[in-house]
């Protein structure tokens, strides 16, 4: 599985393995909607820690799950972002658009 779900008090971490594309970014989708649905969590962190590349998928199904966190009055967060992820995100303009956090702990303890 590309990703992995963990709760901690009402926020969903989903843990991304490999790469974020493609399949990997419709099935990030698909669970954010099962938690939303049946846990009604709106909020998450999305673990990059394993992650090496995003695609353009990737950011869509990224800039997506932002928009329903928001029609939620939810927040979504990114931890651990690599250099070439980062530097994805700073080439696409997209990296003002997420709060970025170095570790999980930090993330976690900022939700609300």
């Amino acid at each position: 599985m590309a990703i992995k779900c963990e709760e901690y008090s009402q926020v969903c971490v989903m843990e991304v393995h490999g790469d974020f594309l493609g399949e990997t970014a419709q099935a990030a989708k698909k669970t954010m909607e099962d938690h939303v649905e049946k846990r009604r969590l709106v909020d998450f962190i999305m673990d990059f820690t394993k992650c090496n590349f995003i695609d353009s998928d990737g950011l869509e199904s990224l800039l997506w799950m932002r928009r329903r966190c928001e029609d939620l009055f939810g927040k979504i967060k990114l931890v651990g972002l690599d250099e070439s992820c980062r530097k994805i995100l700073e080439i696409t303009r997209l990296e003002h658009r997420f709060e970025c956090q170095s570790d999980l702990a930090t993330a976690l303890k900022t939700m609300r």
